[in-house]
């Protein structure tokens, strides 16, 4: 997959493109031939790239909400022309690509969503296209980073342990430990909102859990250096926990959920340093 061969399947005019990102599992340094690694694309498009498409169309931002990508208490932010996405899978081993015009994906990084600040500090190469340098408009807010990457990372946890113990193993997780450390769990309003996945393997469920992680070290960096610049810092989890063959919900969580909970403590408690501070964006 590549830039041309990207627009081609498309059908998109590189006219009405401002940026294409290359993230996911690509940037983390976990994509392996071995586990058929597709490609995760974010692209930045024109709002009239569609006006004439013979397939696409703009939807709302109600999937990414419902799914926790965004903070549904942020949902009322986007609207209009800040309310615009579309998605595409291109089939297995090739690509899935989010699309967003150029004023909501402006929203997204004013509301501080983790995954388009993943797109913005890539490296060079991982940045297909980059007509406007988004990196360079992007302010930190305290609280909306606190809430975006809470909620994410959350939700992850949780739809990771909904899906291990509801769909594809409940027998095995039919006893008192599992269900004492489920309702710790379920103690947290996020909870109720993170959805069981549909068709979700072990493997995938177990990357769940993995993300969960990742995007509390993710952002640890952000606050800590108002950028991301180490997207490889939950790697050395990776392999470990996938290598990981119980079924049982308490093993994943006697293992991992202290890590979860120390991170969470020092995203929470980190305190920017003041020369980094400066004014947010415009809502």
């Amino acid at each position: 997959m590549n830039t041309t061969t990207l627009l081609t399947q498309l059908n998109i005019d590189e006219m009405l493109v401002e940026c294409i990102y290359l993230f996911g599992s690509h940037a983390y340094g976990t994509a392996s031939e071995q586990r058929q690694s597709d490609y995760d694309i974010v692209m930045v498009l024109k709002s009239n790239a569609f006006d004439r498409h013979p397939f696409f169309k703009w939807k709302n931002l109600n999937w990414l909400v419902k799914h926790n990508w965004i903070n549904p208490k942020f949902r009322s932010l986007f609207s209009g022309e800040s309310d615009k996405t579309c998605f595409k899978d291109l089939g297995d081993r090739d690509a899935q690509v989010w699309m967003y015009n150029v004023d909501t994906f402006r929203k997204l990084l004013t509301t501080n969503t983790i995954f388009a600040i993943e797109c913005i500090f890539l490296p060079p190469k991982l940045k297909w296209i980059e007509k406007t340098k988004f990196a360079d408009e992007f302010r930190i807010d305290d609280h909306m980073l606190k809430q975006s990457v809470l909620n994410h990372s959350r939700s992850h946890l949780f739809m990771a342990c909904k899906n291990m113990t509801q769909a594809l193993f409940p027998h095995e997780n039919d006893d008192n430990e599992t269900r004492n450390a489920i309702a710790k769990l379920s103690k947290d309003p996020i909870w109720n909102h993170a959805l069981v996945p549909i068709n979700y393997s072990f493997y995938k469920t177990k990357k769940l859990i993995w993300h969960s992680i990742r995007l509390l070290y993710f952002g640890i960096n952000v606050k800590r250096f108002g950028q991301l610049t180490d997207y490889t810092a939950a790697n050395y989890l990776y392999e470990d926990l996938l290598a990981i063959e119980s079924h049982k919900w308490i093993d994943f969580a006697n293992k991992y959920i202290p890590i979860y909970n120390e991170l969470t403590n020092e995203f929470i408690n980190l305190t920017r340093d003041p020369s980094m501070l400066s004014d947010k964006m415009d809502l």
